[in-house]
């Protein structure tokens, strides 16, 4: 795996309907391993291998972050914000930030608010000005797409990275990976791989990719992480080094059962650890994805990571690993017989 190509993703910057970084680090790197490329009305990237057949697969995994938009500058030169996407209110303390300008231009800035009853209000950028025109006069607009400044990095312990963005640059990753990993193999059907647009928002760019390809199958990959650390037991099923997540339930999908069953079929045969978790809350490009036209079979797998909608997340590059053979493993496998097994009720 390329883990320059996962830095790239990690150090882009791409709220919802802002995402053009990330659209490009994929074209770049991904060149010449596809049979065409397009977009949707939002700006989803979809990235197809054409097959032996019309029958079609389509894999998702959002290029948005969440993070901030300049709402409005302060005569002395503090700049408001608004929330884009569910950050943690902690997380919107005291943190280095950067300004993406209209020209593309990068200002830091520290974040800063009042913390009350859970809640963050009163969300600002400071980036060292005393007045309006000095902010006005950097390029900064009303607009301006505002994200933590956080440095993809590799830690001291074995096989663990961390970043920003990593939901959900990491199912970026992974189907970017699966792309290269699949040139040069002809499948029996057509594959879209796509990068979403505004999941972080109402899970937007799903709805509209899957309208406009209209697969007959669903896979999303997506990231999640557990409450607190220092549950190690049963109860967590997203725990770093132990493997991809299936999910079997959230607030937006109850997946396809003989699709979930595919998914433990493929992981079993190439002998690769599997979680199975549920979500209360929350949700995924499935969400909107499986309710398209006549309705669409999806399936939901998680890379688990520590930490989430912040400023750093913690990975084990082995469940990426992972979860990239497990998705070669269905594809490859994927015929006619399963099809059928996920699509038809009678």
């Amino acid at each position: 795996m390329n883990i320059e190509f996962l830095e790239k993703l990690s150090n882009a910057d791409a709220i919802a309907s802002n995402e053009q970084e990330v659209r490009d680090v994929m074209l770049q790197e991904l060149e010449g391993k596809y049979s065409s490329v397009e977009t949707d009305g939002l700006g989803s990237i979809i990235f197809t291998k054409k097959g032996k057949s019309d029958k079609s697969i389509m894999i998702c995994a959002h290029m948005d972050e969440v993070g901030f938009m300049v709402r409005s500058v302060s005569d002395f030169g503090l700049i408001r914000l608004m929330v884009v996407g569910g950050v943690k209110p902690l997380a919107q303390h005291l943190q280095k930030v950067r300004i993406t300008t209209l020209k593309g231009e990068k200002i830091s800035g520290v974040i800063n608010g009042t913390y009350q009853d859970g809640l963050t209000e009163g969300l600002y950028c400071d980036i060292g000005a005393t007045t309006a025109r000095e902010v006005y006069d950097l390029g900064i607009d009303v607009g301006d797409m505002v994200t933590y400044a956080t440095e993809f990095e590799k830690f001291a312990v074995d096989h663990i990275y961390a970043g920003k963005a990593f939901d959900d640059r990491l199912g970026c990753f992974v189907i970017g990976e699966l792309l290269k990993q699949l040139e040069g193999v002809t499948l029996d059907y057509t594959l879209h791989l796509v990068g979403t647009s505004s999941e972080e928002v109402g899970i937007r760019g799903a709805k509209t990719a899957v309208q406009k390809m209209n697969p007959d199958i669903v896979l999303v990959v997506d990231v999640a992480t557990f409450s607190t650390e220092f549950v190690r037991d049963d109860t967590n099923q997203r725990q770093i080094g132990k493997g991809p997540i299936l999910t079997h339930y959230d607030r937006t999908l109850l997946p396809n059962r003989n699709l979930q069953l595919y998914v433990k079929e493929s992981a079993k045969n190439a002998t690769i650890p599997l979680q199975l978790d549920m979500f209360k809350t929350g949700g995924t490009d499935g969400g909107e994805a499986h309710l398209v036209n006549e309705g669409k079979p999806t399936v939901v797998n998680i890379v688990p990571v520590r930490y989430g909608h912040c400023a750093y997340s913690i990975v084990n590059i082995k469940d990426i690993e992972q979860m990239v053979a497990l998705y070669q493993e269905m594809l490859i496998n994927f015929d006619q017989d399963v099809l059928q097994r996920v699509q038809k009720f009678i």
